[in-house]
């Protein structure tokens, strides 16, 4: 019984750890940034991140990035909250997007997760991010995307890499390719 009050304690203090701020240690001690307080994004947390993202919640973005954030996804950069709610506004005004984290990995400052996002045309356009669109249509990625974590706990910079991107149209899938 002993044993089991033990390692029902060590488990809540490695909860409670996970949830609570992490001071991070400095080399240089002039850092201001020595000082702050860091707040630990943990999975359960970006995990919220991803259902309201997939509920297509644009609170989403104000919950969890930084003010001055960056997102590079290939040659297409937003810079700030505004830039992302506008592209994503015009994807989600056409399609459905679904999120599916395959692997996550964090060290309290950057985050990486290996993720699988299916989004179906709901539709057509002919001017819609990802070019002309009709309805029906699904198109596939699969990637790699790493996040950098303020002290704040927020994204500060994003950036999106490709494994593969496919789309399929009349149940015929073409690989969008990949550049090398």
């Amino acid at each position: 019984m002993l044993k089991t009050i033990k390692i029902s304690l060590c488990m809540l203090g490695l909860a409670a750890a996970a949830l609570g701020p992490v001071s991070h240690v400095y080399a240089d001690k002039n850092d201001q940034e020595a000082s702050k307080s860091y707040q630990m994004l943990n999975r359960a947390s970006f995990d919220n991140y991803i259902a309201m993202f997939n509920a297509k919640n644009p609170q989403a973005f104000e919950a969890y990035f930084a003010d001055d954030m960056r997102m590079q996804n290939g040659h297409l950069v937003l810079n700030g909250i505004p830039a992302v709610k506008e592209h994503y506004h015009k994807i989600w005004s056409l399609m459905k997007e679904e999120l599916n984290v395959v692997n996550y990995v964090s060290d309290g400052s950057s985050l990486a997760v290996e993720m699988k996002t299916h989004f179906t045309v709901m539709h057509d356009s002919d001017n819609s991010p990802f070019g002309k669109v009709k309805k029906g249509e699904n198109f596939d990625y699969h990637g790699v995307i790493i996040y950098k974590i303020n002290h704040m706990g927020k994204f500060n910079d994003i950036k999106v890499a490709y494994l593969d991107f496919t789309r399929t149209t009349d149940g015929v899938t073409q690989s969008l390719g990949i550049v090398h």
